[in-house]
């Protein structure tokens, strides 16, 4: 499973070479992977449970390109990305799985 993501994040990662950095600034507006529990995404969201929200930057998350950051509670968040909230998603679980190995 671990080699088919990362096969399919490599070729994704292909068609747009900024992906990986956007991930980067994206992990740092939500106060780096340490902070981050579990992912996932729906079609246009990607739906963070982080160990606390109160350090994510909102105003960094738009200028980023999320079209809304919704803060569910001390946890959980989803920041509206459109069509890249998956692709975003994947990304970060494929490091969180790293990480852990």
């Amino acid at each position: 499973m671990k080699t088919k993501l990362k096969q399919l994040l490599k070729a994704l990662t292909s068609i747009n070479p900024n992906t990986e950095h956007e991930v980067d600034e994206i992990i740092q507006a939500i106060g780096s992977m340490e902070n981050i529990c579990e992912t996932g995404a729906c079609a246009t969201r990607l739906r963070l449970r982080l160990k606390s929200t109160s350090v994510v930057d909102k105003k960094r998350l738009t200028t980023l390109g999320a079209h809304g950051v919704v803060v569910l509670d001390n946890e959980h968040i989803q920041i509206i990305f459109g069509l890249k909230a998956n692709m975003y998603s994947q990304i970060i679980e494929s490091r969180l799985l790293d990480k852990s190995s």
